[in-house]
């Protein structure tokens, strides 16, 4: 009867100590679990935080280079408007002293002339002031149209570019995004594939998926390059259009503008010599 019992207590000491190991393999597994869940979350915590920062200094970049345009093409509106006002003050400036020496030489001319000496020169002073503003008038407009021409079309670049740049943006975010996801699922493959229960032909599947992975995440990379390279190939090519325009536009304005003025050929000195002649010093 003893050795019963004590049979039935080694049965039962036996049964709990089996409990107790399959509670500790239970326990351990989902320690294992557990910590494979969290090692993954961490490092697709760490692959979004890594795209977006990526993403936060692209767009501080392409801020400043927006910032860095403006500024230039606000320097050079300036410039262009000082070059215009300039001419223009040239232009009155030369006017005028063709107004004074007229004024003098009819003063002049009225001391020695005849009565009739105003029937000729004053016409002749008419037709010459208003060819002077005619042409002046005619530059300015030329100047002023040509001006418009060029904001409206710098303008259009302007949105055209700012519509490019969104373009780019938004497909670099969506690319970044899709990378970041991929890391994790490289992270979670590489890490199931260290797992020494699965079998060889577990192991198989996950490193085909590792392969399709790694391949998907190339073409990610090369179209990331791309979209890159097309971005600054627009922004160069943007430069150089309205770098060159500006210069060209300028260039002629200020050519079509500043009309020659009508005294620059005479260079023979009022005479005073003649007292026969009422329009000798003309």
């Amino acid at each position: 009867m003893n050795s019963e019992n004590s049979a039935l207590m080694a049965l039962s000491e036996l049964k709990n100590l089996e409990a107790d190991r399959v509670a500790q393999v239970e326990a351990d597994r989902q320690a294992q679990a557990e910590a494979e869940r969290a090692a993954r979350e961490e490092a697709e915590r760490r692959a979004r935080e890594e795209a977006e920062r990526i993403a936060r200094e692209e767009a501080q970049r392409l801020a400043a280079e927006q910032a860095a345009r403006e500024a230039r093409e606000r320097e050079e509106r300036i410039r262009v408007a000082e070059a215009e006002a300039r001419s223009r003050a040239e232009q009155e400036a030369r006017l005028a002293e063709e107004q004074m020496r007229i004024d003098a030489q009819m003063k002049l001319a009225e001391k020695k002339a005849k009565p009739k000496w105003p029937l000729f020169v004053v016409p002749l002073l008419v037709v010459g002031l208003g060819g002077l503003g005619f042409m002046y008038y005619s530059g300015q407009k030329k100047a002023e149209e040509e001006r418009i021409a060029a904001a409206a079309k710098q303008a259009e670049m302007e949105k055209q570019a700012a519509a490019d740049r969104a373009k780019f943006q938004e497909t670099l975010e969506r690319l970044e995004k899709e990378r970041a996801a991929q890391a994790g699922k490289l992270a979670d493959i590489n890490k199931q594939l260290e797992d020494k229960t699965k079998s060889e032909a577990e192991l198989a599947k996950l490193r085909e998926a590792k392969e399709a992975l790694e391949s998907q995440i190339a073409e990610n990379e090369a179209e990331q390059e791309s979209t890159k390279k097309k971005s600054s190939g627009k922004r160069k090519s943007g430069k150089k259009s309205s770098g060159g325009s500006g210069s060209k536009s300028s260039t002629k304005s200020d050519a079509d503008s500043t009309p020659k003025p009508i005294t620059k050929e005479r260079k023979k000195k009022i005479n005073l010599g003649d007292d026969n002649d009422p329009l000798s010093g003309i």
